[in-house]
């Protein structure tokens, strides 16, 4: 199945569900590894497990009640950064879970992580730093997403992991914003 066919069952059945979740709670989601999914050694390709991980977003942003509040005030969750480690690959037919979670938020990054497992082994996870973006181009940090969704909640402390992907987006917008004649 094309990614775009699993993005518009994942939206619905996310809508659909009365099934929400709290903010902090887990959601998961089982897919199988079909043949589009894999490369040419017959294992899943890297790239897909930033697509299922995109899926996976999508439908904790349902589940938790924030799409409304999202759509209402324009704003909209943009990815701007992603760390992968993959420990053992998944291949044709196996089936997995994904299991997405907010980890933490900081002033200006939503930190999610994504767990690809199979049976009780964790094959692969995807570390994920997002900001909220605002169609008018103001700034939305993620505890004004939280206080509008009605919850009284406050980031857990940052794991070190998610710490150091910030540390590394900052630097490279750092570099980008540097003029090249400096």
């Amino acid at each position: 199945m094309n990614l775009f066919a699993r993005l518009i069952v994942v939206f619905i059945r996310a809508l659909l569900s009365k099934q929400r979740i709290i903010l902090l709670n887990e959601t998961r989601l089982t897919y199988r590894v079909w043949l589009l999914d894999q490369d040419m050694f017959a294992h899943m390709t890297n790239s897909r497990y930033l697509s299922f991980s995109d899926l996976g977003t999508i439908n904790h942003i349902i589940r938790i009640g924030s799409w409304p509040v999202l759509r209402k005030r324009g704003w909209i969750p943009v990815i701007c950064g992603q760390s992968m480690v993959i420990s053992r690959m998944l291949s044709m037919p196996e089936k997995f879970e994904l299991v997405t979670k907010i980890v933490a938020w900081t002033d200006a990054y939503v930190c999610l992580s994504h767990k690809f497992i199979r049976g009780e082994t964790e094959h692969a996870e995807v570390q994920v730093i997002a900001k909220f973006a605002a169609r008018d181009k103001s700034k939305v940090r993620p505890q004004e997403m939280v206080d509008a969704i009605g919850l009284d909640l406050v980031s857990p402390e940052l794991p070190d992991s998610f710490a150091h992907l910030i540390a590394r987006v900052e630097a490279c917008r750092a570099r980008a914003r540097k003029p090249k004649n400096a």
